[in-house]
């Protein structure tokens, strides 16, 4: 009983999550009504085509020329007819497909938008690189089959049947126990190869994540020399989808011979019974046109079953995908804007109250923060990797929200502000932020797409990406490559800081933005920052204590807490950690980069 309603229970879900992703037909109804107006149209003429060659038969065992050329024009006609409208249902299925591939592809790419740091960790880059092409695919085709095959299928067989019992419902039988037994084979074969397709497809997430480690790191691979280890990762997961593959497609292998012996048996019987019956009778009860009706309807019988076999196995496959797409669809955002959201925010003053942070529930990264930043000043963050340093400065833009305490800007907690205004007012350079193809100009008006050339140079000035940026013969209009790689890290930085000042920020947040820059251009940076935009509250992260020995504060992390805060001559007095960097760095009163 139990199995029952679990059963019940799984069809329900499943019917469930088909009804939502054909929600997302949306505009493309109308596509989806003249498919099936034409596929029903294209049904019955063919079921026609089959009834009409009866009684061209008939004319052609009396020799009757006349209707002979009546018939054969009728059937032509048909034929042509049935031809026209299996295009146009071709065409308009194939349009509210795609549309339903184009609505759903685009609501997932938004919802993904949507997400939270916290909601993307869930889902690996690749697996949902996966969910938006090949999953939305297998939707897609599943459903281009299936507008034709739930009209098309059921039609032709009903008009079959029914046209079987009225050419000789004494031989029609036949179809009554063949047509149950071959459906309950074919779906049963369907549904055995369901959860090899599901194994298959979650080795889709794994293989492409594969693909994209290679691709990323391709020059480090070559660097250890670790191709074939590479390529052996590679063709386990490969190996594994091939044998997958190969299991679930020596199962449905079964469908063809199925049906070729249903068809075969059906002949036989309808053969036997139908030839005893014309020989008894004398032809008074069944004659040779009527069998010959017979064996037509055979074979549009069967291939209606073999059309529904090949459908639920696409449903079946689609099913997996189906559950996947929504997985992306029902993941809910963990951060959102609250209603009646505060707008406007007025100055940088950051205050950070009791603040602690896990991104594993039961294992804090950030403990108990107690933190004051004034609007305009200046705060260098130092410690050790694995310090939290990062997690702190993405409290404040709501990157995250804190699991205790709260995090106030401009003297309201962040959670009260709308997101989109909250983000524009804080601006993030981080060690390895990302440049995207196209030109240095329209990478750096994502910062404000407004930016005129004048304001674009002068954020370049600042960040100290004007000198080489002159050097390149097309200026702003250099094309970048994927990531920028033909640009140097230092390069890609200063182009990064620039795009973060065009946003004109009430905070900027720099992460060891400057690391692969030399201390000379560091220091020109953050002068020209400090004298130029002193209403910016600066936070600066690094492992330099050069970089951060000027600041207003200095706040030293370890172990996810604040152990010491003060100006450089303070803690050079009060804490041991940043005497040990400061001495290791610039003991001597040099610069420990200059002398390595």
């Amino acid at each position: 009983m139990s199995k029952i309603k679990n059963k019940k229970q799984e069809m329900l879900a499943t019917g469930h999550s088909f009804k939502k992703i054909l929600h997302f037909i949306g505009n493309y109804k109308k596509d989806t009504v003249f498919a099936w107006i034409y596929v029903i149209l294209e049904s019955i003429c063919e079921v026609l085509v089959a009834f009409m060659m009866k009684y061209l038969v008939s004319a052609i065992n009396e020799s009757d020329i006349q209707g002979i050329y009546l018939y054969c024009g009728i059937i032509a006609l048909l034929v042509l007819v049935a031809s026209f409208t299996g295009i146009m249902a071709g065409y308009w299925a194939a349009s509210a497909s795609a549309g339903l591939g184009r609505n759903l592809r685009k609501a997932m790419y938004e919802t993904v938008q949507r997400y939270s740091f916290s909601n993307i960790d869930k889902f690996s880059t690749a697996s949902i690189v996966t969910r938006l092409t090949t999953d939305v695919t297998n939707i897609q085709n599943a459903f281009q089959m299936a507008i034709r095959a739930v009209v098309r299928a059921p039609l032709l067989m009903v008009f079959s049947l029914i046209m079987c019992f009225i050419t000789e419902w004494r031989v029609a039988w036949i179809f009554l126990v063949i047509t149950p037994i071959i459906l309950f084979l074919l779906l049963f074969i369907a549904k055995k190869v369901h959860p090899t397709f599901v194994e298959v497809f979650n080795k889709y997430d794994e293989l492409n994540q594969s693909v994209q480690e290679d691709v990323d790191g391709i020059r480090v691979i070559k660097a250890f020399d670790r191709e074939d280890l590479q390529k052996a990762k590679f063709n386990k997961v490969s190996d594994f989808i091939y044998k997958k593959f190969t299991f679930a497609e020596r199962i449905l292998a079964f469908n063809s011979p199925i049906m070729n012996l249903a068809i075969d048996a059906a002949l036989i019987l309808i053969a036997y019974f139908g030839a005893t019956l014309i020989v008894n009778s004398g032809g008074s009860i069944m004659g040779t046109a009527d069998l010959t009706s017979l064996f037509t309807y055979v074979f549009m019988i069967f291939n209606s079953l073999m059309l529904i076999s090949m459908v639920y196995v696409m449903i079946t496959i689609a099913r997996n995908s189906v559950e996947r797409a929504n997985e992306i669809l029902d993941e809910e955002p963990d951060i959102k804007s609250p209603q009646n959201a505060l707008k406007n925010i007025d100055n940088g003053e950051i205050s950070f109250k009791n603040v602690t942070f896990s991104y594993v529930k039961g294992k804090p990264v950030l403990n108990d923060i107690n933190l004051d930043i004034p609007s305009g000043s200046t705060l260098g963050i130092i410690g050790s990797t694995g310090s939290s340093k990062t997690t702190l400065v993405s409290l404040i833009a709501r990157l995250y929200d804190v699991e205790k305490g709260e995090v106030d800007v401009a003297n309201h907690n962040v959670k009260d502000y709308d997101l989109v205004n909250l983000r524009d007012s804080v601006a993030v350079v981080l060690q390895k932020n990302t440049l995207f193809t196209g030109t240095i100009r329209d990478n750096l008006k994502w910062g404000n797409k407004d930016a005129t050339d004048e304001e674009i140079w002068a954020a370049c000035d600042l960040a100290q990406a004007s000198g080489f940026l002159h050097d390149f013969p097309k200026g702003l209009d250099t094309m970048l490559d994927e990531g920028g790689t033909n640009v140097s890290g230092g390069q890609k930085q200063r182009l990064c800081i620039a795009r973060a000042l065009l946003k004109n920020p009430k905070i900027l947040i720099l992460d060891d933005s400057t690391s692969a820059c030399d201390t000379h251009t560091d220091s020109l940076i953050r002068s020209g920052l400090s004298s130029t935009r002193k209403d910016i509250t600066k936070i600066i992260i690094s492992q330099r204590v050069l970089s951060i020995k000027e600041c207003d504060q200095i706040v030293v992390m370890d172990h996810g807490r604040i152990v010491a805060k003060g100006n450089n001559e303070e803690l050079l007095k009060n804490c041991d950690i940043y005497k040990s960097l400061f001495d290791s760095q610039l003991g001597g009163g040099g610069d420990f980069d200059a002398r390595s």
